[in-house]
Formats: structure tokens, sequence, C-alpha cells
């Protein structure tokens, strides 16, 4: 019973070495950081930028292509004369409501039996205006011709027959023209097969103003109504109201049987 009390003792020791070990070791409590990075987007969540679609260019409208002037070819013809010479006489008609002249000088083209290219030569217009370039009123028909051989070379080939080129365009305000005139043919008269023949008449200025020139134009026909003449001639400064007489000369080939024709008149203040 002497070892009880060193016992107790002993117990009593163990007892408070145990609280003091474990009150030794301090409990470290980690604090909790929230965490910042950035997760990458899933594929569910993930916006796709849109992609751009091409904004189609548009192509630029075609320019309207306006149809160029055309004159109306009415009738023609193409005769080799008394001294071999090619001559062509056409008559042409203005289609449009507005006047029109020649940009270029018009051409004939002598052709072939084939078709082929063998001459050409300016056309001469009697329109009695423009000095031979052409000037034509609405619906107005002029008679032009061309010589292919006259002071020229002979033609190597026969030919067969004959177009025309020309070049138009709008002539308003080109001229200051009359139309208040009035023409009156006396004769027309071939000499035998001379390709020249004679043209004369009287001329009346119905306008009020004196007209520095009037001008008559003549297409001759046959019986069958084929041209065989053109023609034209000048009264040279007639007073208003007053009545002339004019003469001058066409370029044709005289027909077997009368003759038939046609007259208009043109005055003009240069």
């Amino acid at each position: 019973m002497k070892h009880a009390p060193i016992f107790a003792i002993m117990i009593l020791l163990v007892s408070i070495a145990v609280p003091a070990c474990s009150s030794s070791t301090p409990t470290e409590v980690v604090p909790q950081v929230q965490a910042t990075t950035t997760a990458e987007p899933s594929v569910e969540t993930a916006t796709i930028a849109p992609t751009a679609t091409p904004t189609a260019i548009p192509l630029p409208s075609p320019t309207p292509t306006t149809a160029p002037l055309q004159l109306e070819i009415l009738q023609s013809q193409t005769w080799t004369d008394r001294d071999d010479n090619v001559r062509v006489n056409v008559l042409m008609r203005n289609p449009y409501d507005f006047p029109v002249q020649l940009k270029s000088r018009a051409r004939a083209n002598l052709l072939n039996g084939a078709g082929e290219f063998m001459r050409d030569q300016t056309l001469y217009f009697l329109d009695g205006i423009s000095g031979g370039n052409g000037f034509i009123l609405p619906r107005e028909t002029i008679a032009a011709n061309a010589c292919f051989t006259c002071e020229r070379e002979p033609l190597a080939e026969e030919w067969d027959s004959v177009d025309f080129v020309s070049v138009i365009e709008d002539a308003t305000d080109s001229w200051d023209t009359f139309t208040e005139v009035e023409a009156s043919l006396g004769n027309v008269s071939f000499d035998g097969d001379s390709p020249i023949f004679d043209v004369n008449g009287t001329v009346t200025n119905n306008s009020d103003s004196v007209l520095n020139r009037i001008s008559v134009r003549i297409f001759v026909f046959d019986q069958a109504g084929n041209l065989v003449g053109a023609a034209e001639a000048s009264a040279w400064d007639v007073a208003p109201g007053a009545t002339v007489n004019f003469d001058g000369y066409g370029i044709g080939q005289a027909p077997d049987g009368p003759v038939e024709y046609e007259v208009t008149a043109l005055g003009v203040k240069y």
C-alpha cells in the first residue's frame, strides 16, 4: 500500500501531459480562396462569331446604246454613160421628225458581180443648202449623185451594183430655212444620150423675208416610175412676194418614152 500514492501521482501527471500535448499543436485553418481564373468556354456556351457573308457587288448597268440615225434609201440608178463613165443617182429620205445632216461625207461603193468592193466615190447631195454635204428636213427626200470614173482611170472589170454609206446627226437649228416657197417647173429637156439635162421654171417667195437662196429640187422618173435623173437649180436674193425664173441642169439617163417629175423648193437665209 506504500506504492499507491506514487502510482496516483504518475496517473495524474500523464492525464495532465496528454491535454498539454494536444494543445501544443495549433490547429491551422486554411482560408478558402475564391478562384478568379477565367474558364475556357465550353462548346455548349461559346459564342461563335458570325461569318461575314460576302456582299455581291452589283455589276454596272449596261450603257444604253442609241441606234444610229439612218437615212432611208428609196431608189437608185446606176449606169454607164456614152463616155463610159459609171454614174449613180440615189434618193434618200429623212424618216425622223427633226432635220438631219451628214456628220461626214457620204460615199457610194461600187461592187463587182461577186459582191466585192471595186471603188468608192463621195456623194454630192442636191439639197441646194449645204454645198453638197447633205441637209434634209423632216420626212423630206433629197437626191445625191456620184461619178466613179470621171477624171479617174477606167475600171479594170465590169461593175455590178452599188451600196451607200452615210453617218448622219440631228441638224436642228443648223440652218435658217423657209418652206413658204413654191416652185413651178417649166421644162425638163434631155439631149439625146447626154448624161446632162436642162431644167427651168419659176419660184415664188411667199415668206415675209428676203431669202438669200431658194433651192429647187427635181426628180425625174420614166413611165414605170424608175428614177432616171435628178437636178437642182437656185434663185438668189428673192424679195418677199416675188416670183423669179430659175434654170439649171441635172444628171441622168434619158428614157425611151416620156418622163414624169417631182419638184420641191426650200428657202434659206445665210
